[in-house]
């Protein structure tokens, strides 16, 4: 199970106010409607009611009576008709809703009065809890008003207290952001994954939700980054910003790819590289990052000419922008190294990952979980030319980086212990073999689950480890499950269930004992 890494370039990043717009505009729509009600609630009270604002307060709840319930609901009534003669078609149908509603309590005030002294009571509540920021006499004063069936002053100070924690909040999802940075800049991608997710859910804003999808992949968490993902375009598409959905689409379609449902995936890469054409255009470094990664659903669905001239028209751009010594640059040089390997150029192959690792070294690092996955795909092309004791120390070198970095527990780091199992088993050790493809399910089972191709790829090979020590029973009882997931997701006619197929094949025919001769 070759691993590929993907090209994720800087893209320009979205102001913070593309969503303070979208509230604009949502405050502008509604505001005739939001001026209706609010002046429904703040009318003139009569001689009566003024007196009764400086009454004691009853003990045994609001003092409204069903007399001035009636009257205030009139009043309102009368505010509603004459703001209808004056409003749009569109606002109309609301106000006459509302109109129909205060004749229907008008009509029968009692279960309306209850109801209404029900809610002042819970918002007498609501305000003694907030006592402290408020104020006691501007708190006595919204009491004795809501008391009389007034709203408009206890609005007022929910209002006030709905900004100030407003602001706190946005305050919190800022730091949460910086926790984020901090855990990106020391790799450590599934604490930064949770914070700009927490600062995504805190404050939801382009930005953060982005690299909260993007480091939930990173980090192997692919459900979870799919989920976000879908929000992040739904996001973009209610922003009406094509840069930004660019951007969402080509995450969503990463996520699709990591779950190998390259053909899903394939539409929203090009839905991208569209719309990048029509705004950065075909010069852009970021028009190269979406032609390599649709390369890399191309090349998974076994188009590897067609995905090798992507991956060479992504890389001549980003030689003609950002330059050869850039670590993009190497990443794209990775990915077209794959597709040429994958053809069988297996020494071309090499020389082109021998190149990306001289950027590595230069840029990322040799620390770095990128440098770890370029190690382990030189490795795979050293292997295929016959070199597996070379192979072999490559794959446990990037190993050692995996755990350093993302930790064991991690996808990529299964990946790499399946690769580093097949070397071991192609040098005779099958025992060693399979205690390494145990490890790497064990990790698959609990991150990409048992219905991922990539569990029935490391089943597979454990089967054939295990019919290597003479266990033919128990092998072909993994092949018939590896099959069983690989017809099940990637269909009966994709290249790993055929070669799933053709193991269990194999063995079958091992022990089918040979016919008698004839006497």
């Amino acid at each position: 199970m070759l691993e590929t890494i993907l090209g994720f370039l800087s893209d320009y990043a979205i102001p913070l106010g593309a969503l303070a717009a979208i509230l604009a505009i949502i405050e502008t729509v509604f505001a005739p409607f939001r001026k209706a009600f609010r002046k429904v609630e703040t009318v003139e009270l009569g001689r009566e009611s003024r007196e009764a604002l400086s009454a004691p307060k009853a003990k045994d709840g609001p003092a409204l009576t069903v007399t001035e319930f009636i009257r205030i609901r009139r009043e309102l009534k009368s505010e509603l008709v004459t703001e209808l003669a004056q409003a749009s078609q569109g606002e109309k149908q609301q106000l006459r809703a509302r109109i129909a509603e205060l004749e229907s309590q008008i009509a029968d005030p009692e279960p309306a009065l209850a109801e209404a002294k029900k809610r002042i009571t819970e918002l007498e509540a609501l305000l003694e809890r907030s006592g402290n920021e408020i104020g006691g006499d501007r708190l006595t004063e919204a009491r004795n008003a809501l008391e009389q069936g007034d709203y408009s002053i206890a609005d007022d100070l929910f209002a006030e207290i709905e900004a100030r924690r407003e602001m706190e909040v946005q305050e919190a999802a800022r730091a949460a952001y910086g926790r984020g940075e901090i855990a990106e800049a020391e790799v450590r991608w599934a604490d930064a994954a949770a914070h700009y997710a927490r600062a995504a859910r805190l404050h939801p804003e382009f930005d953060s939700l982005y690299n909260a999808v993007d480091f939930s992949q990173l980090a192997g968490e692919y459900q979870r980054a799919e989920r976000m993902a879908e929000d992040l375009v739904a996001l973009a598409r209610q922003n009406a910003d094509d840069v930004a959905l660019s951007r969402a689409l080509d995450r969503q379609a990463t996520i699709l790819w990591r779950l190998e449902r390259n053909s899903e995936a394939e539409p929203i890469y090009r839905e991208a590289l569209g719309i990048d054409r029509s705004t950065i255009g075909e010069e852009h470094p970021n028009y190269a990052t979406r032609l390599n990664n649709l390369a890399l659903v191309v090349a998974a669905q076994d188009r590897n000419e067609e995905a090798e001239e992507l991956y060479r028209e992504a890389l001549k751009i980003i030689r003609a922008t950002i330059g050869a010594g850039h670590p993009a640059y190497a990443t794209h040089l990775n990915n077209l190294a794959l597709v040429v390997q994958a053809q069988g150029r297996h020494a071309e192959a090499e020389g082109l990952y021998r190149e990306v690792l001289e950027i590595d070294r230069a840029t990322i690092g040799e620390g770095h979980p990128g440098y770890a996955t370029d190690l382990n795909n030189l490795a795979y092309a050293v292997q295929a030319q016959g070199c597996h004791a070379e192979a072999e120390g490559l794959y446990r070198e990037a190993l050692e980086i995996d755990r350093a970095t993302i930790g064991t527990g991690h996808p990529d780091y299964a990946t790499h212990l399946n690769n580093l199992a097949l070397v071991v088993a192609a040098q005779g050790r099958h025992a060693e073999a399979e205690g390494l493809y145990r490890e790497a399910l064990k990790i698959d089972l609990a991150t990409i689950g048992e219905g991922h191709p990539g569990y029935a790829t490391d089943l597979n090979n454990l089967a054939g480890a295990v019919q290597a020590q003479g266990r033919h029973a128990e092998a072909e009882g993994l092949y018939c499950e590896a099959l069983e997931i690989a017809e099940r997701t990637l269909g009966p006619d994709h290249p790993k269930t055929i070669t799933c197929r053709e193991n269990l094949d194999h063995l079958l025919e091992s022990q089918t004992p040979p016919p008698a001769n004839p006497d």
